[in-house]
């Protein structure tokens, strides 16, 4: 389910306008299309980032929508590189707001690499910045956030007892924001509770929580994104099909699955849920003793499986030269720094000893002069 949790990056709230209108009606746009159009507003956001003279609001704002649209669009290359340069300047700045938002997004997307180390790192900054005096308590939003994705972060790592305290934490955090989307990321916690219940085996809470993370249908047209709604139904049926395995009804179970993948025939494939899918119908086959049909939806999972791993370990390796040339730009900056530093310290002393010279020159002058006279004198 890893791919699951990138819709609640949208909702980490945005900056305040700044000095600039043109740039700030391009911003303000870029704003509004991030939901309806992640395309577009990114490629707004990147024509205002390339203006001259922005200032430190205005280049937060426009790395900020850059980041968060290519969370959207599953880029997360560029995730990195524009949240990494969002969070140097917000830490130069000591903008502890803006640092915990954008070390979220990118603990979001390591993890989505399956980075959970890095994950981890940027996630503890976060979580560590939450006491800072200037997150306020009003900022529910941010801090329920972070709590989901740690959560998240501890249900990969199948240490589900943490998970679900963490899930708690936001889930409660989300309750106290006035802020309409939080309604959306309750939806998810109260979903994604519910499976770390199922990896523990108490299905009758899991049950429960599954029953919350539904959706009223007849609200969902105006409260609610459509693609949310029937993949956040989805997600709970496949909960319900686990449950139903866990208490040996893999026959049910199936029934489930097999309606899941009805529903999703003609919508865009997701790794996450179909992956899950088809795990759980070769287990289920094989509980049933069915071997033909249970080493048929082994080898799709596995198959499925391998084409994600290779995918994502071409992101990691293009990842690490995207690091490489950056360090190399960075030491070169360096070292071209220092051949400025070396260059101005030298030509500074060989001024003062040449001045140093002229003067010791001119005092020997003045004192052959005087011995003269002296001379003359004498």
């Amino acid at each position: 389910m890893k791919k699951f949790i990138l819709i609640t990056m949208l909702f980490f709230g945005f900056f305040g306008i700044a000095n600039e209108p043109a740039v700030d009606v391009i911003l303000t746009k870029a704003q509004k299309l991030m939901l309806q159009n992640p395309m577009e507003a990114f490629r707004l956001a990147k024509t205002a980032f390339d203006k001259k003279n922005l200032s430190h609001e205005q280049k937060l704002q426009s790395l900020f929508i850059l980041t968060n649209t290519s969370n959207m669009l599953q880029k997360p290359l560029d995730v990195i590189k524009y949240g990494n340069k969002a969070l140097d300047i917000a830490d130069n700045n000591g903008d502890a707001i803006t640092k915990v938002k954008i070390l979220g997004i990118l603990g979001n997307t390591y993890q989505s690499l399956q980075l959970n180390e890095k994950t981890r790192v940027y996630l503890d900054q976060a979580e560590a910045l939450l006491s800072s005096p200037t997150i306020s308590d009003t900022l529910s939003m941010v801090k329920g956030n972070i709590f989901y994705l740690k959560a998240m972060n501890y249900f990969y790592s199948l240490d589900s007892g943490i998970a679900i305290s963490y899930f708690n934490k936001a889930i409660n955090q989300y309750l106290q924001s006035k802020n309409p989307l939080a309604e959306i990321n309750i939806k998810m916690a109260y979903l994604n509770k519910g499976f770390s219940l199922i990896q523990q085996k108490q299905t009758k809470l899991a049950l429960e929580n599954l029953n919350l993370a539904s959706i009223n249908m007849m609200e969902s047209s105006s409260r609610y994104p459509p693609q949310f709604v029937e993949l956040q139904q989805s997600f709970i049926e496949l909960g319900k099909a686990k449950i139903l395995a866990l208490e040996n009804k893999p026959d049910l179970s199936n029934v489930i699955l097999f309606e899941i993948l009805k529903q999703r025939k003609n919508q865009a494939a997701r790794d996450d849920i179909e992956n899950d899918i088809y795990a759980l119908l070769s287990k289920n086959f094989l509980q049933q003793k069915d071997i033909k049909n249970h080493h048929y939806y082994e080898s799709i999972y596995k198959k499925r499986v391998a084409e994600s791993n290779l995918a994502s370990a071409k992101l990691v390796n293009q990842l690490i030269l995207q690091e490489a040339a950056n360090s190399a730009l960075e030491k070169q900056s360096i070292n071209k720094t220092y051949v400025s530093l070396i260059i101005f310290i030298a030509t500074f002393f060989t001024i003062i000893i040449v001045l140093m010279l002229i003067k010791t020159v001119r005092k020997e002058q003045i004192r052959r002069v005087l011995r003269k006279e002296v001379a003359k004198n004498i």
